[in-house]
């Protein structure tokens, strides 16, 4: 549990940095005033879910709090990086949504089968070689890279109703971008734990 804490608070303090890669790119005093706004009552809606498993599990209710963070200001970062308009920020926040849970399915997943693979290599048991070899298996199997690309494919083609081609590519680059720290940060807490 603390290890998941200490990953949280590490990509919340990445993703609070992230503001900073769109500086030069701003907007009107109004659009400011009522993109604050939102942000305001987002961050009330974020910290209310937050307030209502808090009572029974305090971790719980920081991670809540903790992720609704990181949403606003990737959000932010998001929307001033790639200049969108509002309703743009409305529809990527949807695609986002829809597209979340499968990522984060596939993600578990992957994840799941490289903890139980460093397990299994770590443990020098060689009765346990069978099991390694079809965690390997698993990690390569056709049929998960094939779900990873049909996943990638149909939120490309939902970013495309509405993003120009320059957006999707500056959407992508920042993602990967992202997601390369994450990982990076995670492989540098685990190394720090073992």
């Amino acid at each position: 549990m603390r290890h998941r804490m200490r990953t949280g608070l590490y990509t919340l303090a990445l993703l609070a940095g992230l503001p900073m890669l769109a500086q030069g790119q701003g907007g009107g005093e109004a659009r400011e005033a009522a993109r604050a706004r939102r942000e305001a009552r987002r961050e009330a809606m974020i910290q209310q879910k937050a307030d209502q498993p808090g009572r029974n599990n305090p971790a719980m209710a920081e991670r809540l709090r903790l992720e609704g963070a990181l949403r606003a200001a990737l959000g932010r970062a998001v929307r001033e990086r790639l200049n969108l308009t509002e309703p743009q920020s409305a529809r990527l926040m949807e695609v986002n949504r829809r597209f979340s849970e499968d990522r984060m399915t596939l993600a578990r997943d992957e994840m799941r089968i490289r903890r139980d693979l460093r397990f299994s290599i770590a443990s020098g048991d060689s009765s346990r070689s069978p099991e390694t070899a079809r965690l390997l298996d698993d990690l390569l199997d056709t049929q998960r890279q094939r779900q990873r690309l049909e996943l990638q494919q149909k939120e490309q083609a939902a970013l495309s109703e509405f993003l120009t081609p320059e957006q999707r590519a500056r959407y992508i680059a920042m993602m990967e971008q992202l997601r390369r720290r994450i990982q990076a940060r995670a492989d540098s807490i685990r190394g720090g734990d073992e």
